[in-house]
């Protein structure tokens, strides 16, 4: 019983964790990037893309729940005033990847993704994501009826700031392993 208890702990603290680290990421990059703001929640590079990659790679679900929480938190503080979209918004930002990473896993441990990482597939993993994010989002929004929305043009920024924002996050992150010696992609 004791070590359920632990496991649950550790599960607890990881997923709060993620959720106060993205939170802080998304508030870092719209400080820094706020000039390159396409529209509300969407920039021309957003950072939290590549906290949201490393998240579900290394945390796996705990770090996508993390990810949906701190995304309710965001959108309850800042966007919007109904609570489908927040809902809504949550799941598709913090689900998204990690169902991405679930299908590239093949039924493998996540980890294993990790393993043999290499650059092409950092790359193609990190524009994948990208893709499914921006659409995801995208297509959310239309069913939310937002009359200012045109998909064939407001899908591109989201998935090139997300593009641009997880490279940025993913080569910073390997050079920062590479430092410390890790083995790592």
């Amino acid at each position: 019983m004791k070590v359920v208890v632990q496991k649950a702990l550790e599960t607890t603290v990881l997923t709060l964790g993620s959720a106060v680290l993205f939170a802080v990421f998304f508030h870092f990059n719209d400080w820094i990037f706020s000039e390159l703001t396409y529209t509300k929640g969407v920039n021309w590079i957003f950072l939290p893309a590549g906290f949201r990659i490393i998240l579900v790679l290394i945390l796996g679900l705990p770090g996508a729940v993390g990810i949906t929480l701190g995304t309710w938190y965001l959108d309850g503080v800042n966007f919007f005033e109904e609570i489908d979209p927040i809902f809504l918004n949550g799941i598709v930002s913090g689900m998204t990847p990690y169902l991405l990473m679930k299908f590239l896993a093949k039924g493998q441990p996540p980890f294993t993704l990790l393993q043999g990482l290499t650059t092409q597939r950092l790359l193609n993993f990190t524009l994948l994501f990208a893709a499914a994010n921006a659409i995801t989002h995208n297509v959310l929004w239309l069913f939310e009826d937002q009359s200012d929305l045109n998909i064939w043009v407001d899908v591109w920024p989201m998935f090139i700031g997300d593009a641009i924002g997880a490279l940025m996050m993913m080569y910073a992150f390997k050079l920062l392993l590479s430092r410390f010696k890790l083995k790592t992609f």
